[in-house]
C-alpha cells in the first residue's frame, strides 16, 4: 500500500509505474512505456487473461505478429496486438481450429467490418452445425449405452461355470 494522498505526485508515479513497462537497455536510459503505447508480455496477459506462455504460442502459430521487442529484448505489444489477442481468445473458446481463428484474425484487420461480421456469421454457422452433429452422435450413443445396460442380467449367478468370452449367454456380446 503506497502512503500519500490520492492525487499526490507520490501516488500518481506509483500508478503510473504500475501500468507500465518498465524497459532496463543493455547500454543507455532506461525508459517507462506506457501501457497505452506498448506493454510487455506479462501486461499484455493481464489486459487478456491469457497466460505469457499462451500469447507466446499464438505468435509461433502466426496468430499474432512477431511482438517488438525493446531494447533489451522484451516482446511489446500495442493497443493492435491485444484486440488481436482477444479476438483469438473468444475464438478458441468458441471452439475455432487455429487455422480457422488465424484466417479470421487477419480478416478482422485486412476487411471492412461487414465482410469481417459475415464471414464470422459463416464461421458460426459451421461451428452450430458441428455442434448438432456432435449432439447427435453422442445421443446415439447414449442410447446404445442404455441398450447395453437394460440388456445386462444382474440376476445371474457369478457361480456359474460360464465365460463371456466362450459361452452364448452374454447379451453384450452376442445380440
Amino acid at each position: 500500500m503506497m502512503s500519500g494522498t490520492a492525487g499526490s505526485p507520490a501516488t500518481r508515479v506509483f500508478e503510473m509505474l504500475q501500468n507500465s513497462a518498465l524497459d532496463i537497455p543493455v547500454a543507455g536510459t532506461p525508459t517507462v512505456g506506457l501501457v497505452n503505447d506498448s506493454t510487455t508480455i506479462g501486461g499484455a496477459a493481464r489486459a487478456t487473461g491469457l497466460p505469457p506462455r499462451t500469447i507466446r504460442f499464438y505468435e509461433q502459430a502466426g496468430l499474432l505478429p512477431a511482438a517488438a521487442r525493446s531494447a533489451s529484448g522484451y516482446r511489446l505489444y500495442g493497443a493492435e496486438d491485444l484486440r488481436r489477442l482477444r479476438l483469438v481468445s473468444r475464438a478458441r473458446i468458441l471452439g475455432l481450429p487455429l487455422t480457422q481463428v488465424k484466417t479470421l484474425a487477419d480478416a478482422a484487420f485486412e476487411q471492412s467490418c461487414g465482410s469481417f461480421e459475415q464471414r464470422l456469421g459463416g464461421v458460426i454457422e459451421d461451428r452450430l452445425a458441428d455442434i448438432d452433429r456432435t449432439l447427435a452422435e453422442l445421443h446415439a450413443l447414449r442410447t446404445e449405452l442404455e441398450a447395453v445396460r437394460d440388456g445386462l442380467d444382474p440376476s445371474r449367478s457369478s457361480e456359474q461355470d460360464c465365460r463371456p468370452g466362450t459361452c452364448s449367454h452374454c447379451n453384450f456380446i452376442d445380440d
